[in-house]
């Protein structure tokens, strides 16, 4: 025993009564690991305080986790156990139900074959020659003789024999007819027989079989016992020798309390048979059963338990009357749950002692390992934090390297990559905040940036060049913003390309280029400059923009309009814009496509349009606005028919404004629809007024687009006739031969909505613009009004002659009225006249008056009085 002494020593050193031996004196393994780790920690303690609170939180953990991991692997491998045998039984049942669901379906295959063959005799029987003249013969006694062997021979209950009227004239059994000629017709029977009696043939055969359950009468008179109830009734047709019925065979086929087919069925598959009917058992082979309620409608894993719980089955339907079930011992369920939860507690005793030793062991090793890998996973982050802080501060460029391992460099890896992917962002924020998207081009900041460093340095003359392109936004109307961005994006390359190479000729020392708006661009230019170049650069430059573009398969064309302002001494940037813009809306004032130099009138101009369009929505508020009225005359009789709705502006402090001076500013500002629906309102009361009073006029009023582009213009038309009281026919509206022809939903929409109401349209200014004349004829309007520049001097003027009589001429034939405006003579006069020109308005009759004075041209004679006294003399004025 000497080998267990020293391992009891080695075990145990300095207890009483041991021997000492070297082997004793050795340190064990615990005391050499616990050595080692005292040397690591010293290592790690100098470094890093991580390194000191990562060993401690280890250690720590490790004692936990054997306190821990013992109680939850236990409890979690007790639940493992229990749930796989719960599975386990599950899937016992569900396998018990799937064999007893198969076994039920042959069992119901069986009972198929067995009614089957039943009607195979009874054909067969029905085709034998000897039975064929029995029924012919309608001899009880030889077809009794001749039925009572061949239904026991067919494994048939009984066999009776019917004429064609249904009456029974022999049988297997029973020998009292009468009454079972009464049971089979209580029974209904006779009803099957009689269907398979009519219009059956021998060439096409026709029988019925079908479940049937024998009523007392009918078993009494056939002498079947009382435990064969239900079964299969077979009724087929008997021919005679010339094919005619001469009777039905009727075999009856019922189940008994104990049928063969079952019980071999029963001997070889080891499960109970049970047929139902209604609750009650039929026929059963096997163990037998009691309180079994057939069910047919579970789940794949479903089953019927018996009453007293020992047996377990699954049904089936047969033909909807019987349920043939397949059972077997409950006890084959649960057997196998049990036998699995006994494995289970085994494994999990097993497992939980391997899997303690593992955990110890584990733990063990990752104690070592974090000890030794800590001073080299924290080596890289003292230089990471250095520079975490640098990019704090905003330092991007600080260089950076990851080191260490595991998750030290994984995290100075994403700091690198965070780093490179933060310089990446700040150049696109930078490209985004200081360049347009679309063209690539300086934006509004950017030339702000330079266009303010190029004044505060400049050594040389420095100009903006304020362009902004005419015609962009019908490209976006027809083509779409795509096909308009990509027109920006080759205008921008022209652009350039302009530029550069005025500066390689010399003409432009230097220049930055941005797009500032939706079609605006902005050129400081600095330089030896002066205004006939720079007028030139602008005309140059305004030709290369008006060039044609290509975009896929689309040409396009705009032009462009250039303000240019040059610096002044102590001039800032945002005033320098201003200087440019003014200057480039005076470009656009003079006809568009020049370029134009900033002056103090333009700004002054500038200045006073601004407060005009300020006066302009105080006038709207305060409703300082009124409403001349000019008479239109009828041709045919001098009459005053109608007159047209003029818009007058009485400043309070600049007096009269003349409307070719205020309308240009209400346009651009978006105020046209306001004034419209002013003058409306203004004429439809005032004119509505002498309409009451007995006067059939006419009022005319203009109507702008934007009018027409409100979804709500019909209705408030309407809303206005029906408070002033005028009838719609009383109104009609101007618009122009534009927006007649436009092919807007809203705007056609609206005209017919009036048309159907009552109100009339007429075009307005006809004859001045690009006339579609297979559009005109379909257009919805009711007038053609003659613009002034065409009937001007018509009376001396070949060339106006033939265009008045022709557009004259061709109103007439699509059926329009014609207004001719600007009638100022009367020769002019005496022409329209002669050419058939129904109405006319101008300076001959009267000039637009107020409403006042228009009421007296009403009073019998008072136009002619007025013209009279003129001499047809009065004049329009130019600037009205």
């Amino acid at each position: 025993m000497p080998e267990l002494a020293d391992r009891r020593d080695t075990a145990a050193p300095g207890r009483p009564g041991s021997v000492r031996s070297p082997v004793r004196r050795a340190p064990g393994p615990w005391r050499r690991l616990s050595r080692a780790a005292r040397r690591l920690w010293r290592r790690l303690r100098p470094d890093s305080q991580i390194g000191a609170h990562l060993a401690g939180t280890v250690l720590l953990t490790g004692a936990l986790t054997f306190a821990i991991v013992g109680l939850v692997a236990l409890q979690r491998l007790n639940q493992d156990a229990a749930e796989r045998a719960r599975a386990v039984s599950l899937l016992s049942r569900e396998q018990v139900a799937r064999k007893l669901d198969g076994e039920a379906r042959l069992a119901d295959a069986r009972l198929d074959g067995l009614f089957d063959e039943a009607a195979r005799q009874t054909r067969f029987l029905a085709q034998r020659l000897d039975i064929v003249k029995a029924v012919g013969s309608a001899n009880s006694v030889a077809l009794r003789e001749l039925l009572a062997p061949a239904a026991v021979t067919g494994d048939l209950d009984a066999l009776v024999v019917t004429d064609p009227q249904g009456i029974v004239t022999g049988s297997s059994s029973g020998p009292d007819l009468l009454a079972l000629t009464e049971a089979v017709d209580a029974a209904e029977i006779d009803l099957a027989i009689r269907d398979v009696l009519t219009e059956n043939s021998r060439v096409r055969r026709r029988a019925v079989s079908r479940m049937f359950q024998l009523t007392d009468p009918l078993r009494i008179a056939l002498g079947l016992p009382d435990e064969r109830r239900i079964g299969q009734i077979t009724v087929e047709p008997v021919f005679d020798d010339f094919g005619d019925a001469a009777g039905a065979l009727v075999g009856l086929r019922m189940l008994g309390p104990s049928e063969g087919t079952f019980i071999r069925f029963s001997a070889l598959t080891k499960v109970g048979v049970a047929v139902l009917a209604g609750g009650r058992s039929v026929s059963e082979a096997g163990e037998p059963v009691a309180g079994l309620v057939p069910r047919t409608d579970l789940d794949e894993d479903g089953l019927i338990v018996s009453a007293d719980g020992a047996r377990v089955a699954r049904c089936v339907s047969h033909d909807g009357s019987l349920a043939v079930c397949a059972h077997s011992d409950g006890a084959e369920v649960g057997a196998a749950a049990q036998e699995i939860m006994r494995l289970g507690v085994m494994q999990t005793r097993s497992l939980f002692a391997w899997f303690l030793l593992l955990a110890a062991c584990s733990l063990g090793l990752l104690v070592l390992v974090v000890l030794g890998a800590v001073r080299r996973v924290t080596s890289g982050l003292p230089q990471l934090s250095t520079a975490a802080s640098a990019v704090a501060r905003g330092e991007l460029d600080v260089p950076f390297r990851a080191s260490g391992l595991g998750e030290v460099r994984s995290l100075g890896r994403a700091f690198e990559t965070m780093l490179a992917n933060l310089r990446e962002s700040l150049g696109r924020v930078r490209q985004l905040a200081f360049f347009d998207p679309v063209t690539g081009l300086a934006n509004r900041e950017k030339m702000r940036i330079d266009g303010t460093a190029a004044l505060a340095g400049r050594r040389q003359d420095v100009a903006f060049l304020f362009l902004d392109l005419d015609r962009f936004k019908s490209v976006n109307d027809t083509f779409g913003h795509r096909a308009g961005d990509a027109l920006l994006c080759q205008l921008a390359l022209r652009l350039a390309g302009f530029l550069e190479e005025r500066r390689q000729t010399g003409a432009l020392g230097h220049f930055w280029l941005g797009r500032i708006g939706g079609d605006e661009f902005l050129i400081v230019a600095s330089g030896r400059l002066t205004c006939e170049g720079l007028r030139r650069c602008g005309e140059d430059l305004i030709a290369a923009v008006s060039e044609t573009y290509t975009i896929g398969s689309a040409h396009m064309a705009v032009g462009a309009s250039i303000g240019v302002a040059f610096a002044e001494e102590g001039c800032s940037y945002d005033d320098l814009l201003v200087r440019a813009d003014i200057a480039m809306y005076e470009a656009k004032r003079h006809g568009r496509g020049t370029c134009t130099f900033f002056t103090a009138e333009a700004a002054q101009r500038v200045q006073e349009r601004l407060g005009i369009e300020s006066d302009l929505r105080c006038a709207l508020k305060a409703r300082e606005f009124g409403v001349h009225y000019q008479p239109k005359v009828s041709l045919r009789d001098g009459r005053v028919v109608g007159a047209e709705a003029l818009v007058r502006w009485h400043h309070p402090e600049r007096g009269p404004v003349p409307p070719g001076k205020f309308i240009p500013v209400a346009e651009e500002a978006g105020l046209i629809p306001d004034i419209g629906l002013f003058v409306l309102e203004r004429a439809l009361e005032e004119i509505g007024a002498l309409v009451a009073r007995g006067h059939d006029l006419a009022v005319a009023v203009n109507v702008s687009v934007l009018q027409l582009e409100d979804p709500t213009f019909a209705r408030t038309v309407e809303d206005r006739l029906a408070a002033a009281g005028i009838p719609p026919r009383c109104l009609e509206l101007e618009i122009t031969e534009t927006v007649a022809m436009r092919e807007s939903e809203i705007i056609q929409g609206h005209i017919a909505r009036l048309r159907m109401l009552g109100v009339r349209f007429s075009i307005d200014d006809f004859g001045t613009g690009y006339s579609n004349l297979a559009m005109l004829a379909r257009s919805p309007i009711d007038a053609l009004k003659l613009d002034r520049s065409l009937v001007d001097g018509v009376a001396g003027s070949n060339e106006q002659q033939t265009i008045v009589r022709t557009i004259l001429s061709l109103a007439a034939s699509l059926g329009f009225e014609t207004v001719v405006e600007g009638v100022e003579t009367d020769a002019d006069l005496r022409f329209l006249i002669a050419e058939g020109a129904t109405t006319a308005q101008g300076y001959l009759f009267s000039p637009p008056v107020p409403i006042d004075t228009f009421r007296t041209f009403l009073e019998p004679g008072r136009l002619q009085e007025l013209w009279a006294r003129s001499g047809g003399a009065a004049r329009r004025p130019r600037s009205a």
